[in-house]
């Protein structure tokens, strides 16, 4: 599959975001030839609702990043208060300190990471193709020049061009939700993340290392679609719930633009396409309600590494590519399939005024549910300490 115009590598990975640097760097720290591609330039603001569970703190020290997510410091979060449109609401503890830690930083740190243990990171490299199997090796045609290897990892985010060109079965059905991200001053939330409920959506709220605050919204469309409330500029269903309404009247906005994307889609997209090993939001995206998305992503990544090692190492031959892929898949659906079911039926419930109304009120009613809910979606605690 080489010719004179390729460069072969052990393993390629599309997508410099969480999980992919994730990858990237684990398999550096094994030795292997890795080359990680990403579309855009290095760093970059991303959607993304900049909360991280407890569990990335052991995968930052295994990362080699810990030190500095400490120094940059990052926000410590230790509670969550819920509201919706009717003015219900519910105030707990998390089940352990999660951290706010800015997408801008964060995937630099990961990034720079990779690039000290000789990965070789090429930012502002489009994918336009890829070609091959497991079998006999892949190529991965680029805006660069071709590349060779003998896996390729997908990691190219929630939703892509490259899901497009590679006929996903996902990205043939509509979805109609769209989400918005912005960075913003003027309220001070503390060591808490907000969420809050509006017909057809909700908002979440909480600090990252700047002081800023990070907003991240989804919506159905048809929100999108309103008037702004010309006092708060956002669309009046989110001016219907009073606490998020004072948010926003009380804010200002320092980011220069606000992160969009439309067609979020919440379905599982399989765990291997085309023999392509896929990671992160690309395999599978939980409903941002659930604040577990960015944990998630380098979870995936860590699960995904050893089968990856265990194939580059000669430990899977050609007439057992099939076992690979079916430990891979199941070890991804007992880390995550359980969370992901949990979370959609809480996206669900929560953009329905009357089912967020009675679903807060029960948590407010008996925390130690609305407590067990948090918890299950997300991974273990751990012990370690911030």
């Amino acid at each position: 599959m080489q010719d004179s115009t390729t460069m072969n590598y052990d393993i390629i990975i599309i997508g410099a975001g969480l999980s992919g640097c994730s990858a990237a760097i684990q398999l550096g720290q094994l030795g292997y030839r890795v080359l990680l591609l990403e579309q855009n330039h290095y760093p970059i603001h991303k959607l993304c609702g900049e909360f991280l569970s407890i569990e990335v703190i052991e995968i930052f020290a295994k990362l080699g990043i810990l030190d500095r997510v400490r120094t940059l410091g990052a926000q410590p979060i230790h509670r969550a208060y819920l509201t919706t449109a009717s003015g219900a609401s519910f105030r707990s503890q998390l089940p352990s300190t999660a951290l706010g830690l800015s997408r801008y930083q964060l995937d630099l740190m990961l990034f720079e990471r990779a690039q000290s243990l000789n990965v070789h990171c090429q930012d502002l490299t489009k994918v336009a193709g890829v070609s091959g199997d497991l079998a006999k090796g892949f190529l991965v045609s680029t805006n660069k020049g071709n590349f060779t290897s003998r896996l390729v990892i997908g990691a190219f985010g929630k939703r892509s061009p490259l899901d497009r060109s590679l006929a996903r079965q996902f990205i043939q059905q509509k979805s109609p939700w769209i989400a918005y991200k912005g960075h913003f001053t003027g309220v001070d939330i503390q060591d808490v993340i907000e969420l809050h409920s509006f017909p057809n959506g909700y908002c979440g709220l909480s600090q990252i290392e700047t002081g800023e605050i990070n907003v991240c919204w989804i919506a159905h469309q048809r929100v999108m679609q309103e008037e702004l409330d010309p006092e708060l500029k956002i669309p009046k269903s989110l001016g219907q719930n009073p606490v998020l309404a004072d948010r926003f009247r009380n804010m200002q906005q320092t980011s220069v633009n606000l992160q969009g994307l439309s067609q979020i889609t919440f379905a599982l997209k399989g765990n291997f396409y085309n023999d392509i090993c896929m990671i992160g939001d690309t395999a599978g995206m939980i409903a941002p309600l659930c604040g577990d998305g960015m944990a998630m992503a380098l979870r995936s990544a860590e699960i995904a590494v050893p089968l990856v090692s265990q194939f580059l190492n000669g430990e899977v031959n050609v007439n057992n590519i099939n076992k690979f892929k079916q430990n891979y898949a199941i070890a991804w659906q007992r880390e995550f399939q359980t969370r992901l079911q949990l979370g959609r039926a809480m996206h669900n419930c929560f953009v329905q005024p009357v089912l967020a109304h009675l679903g807060v009120n029960i948590c407010h009613a008996f925390p130690f549910l609305g407590s067990w809910i948090i918890g299950a979606t997300r991974g273990g605690a751990g012990q370690s300490k911030f």
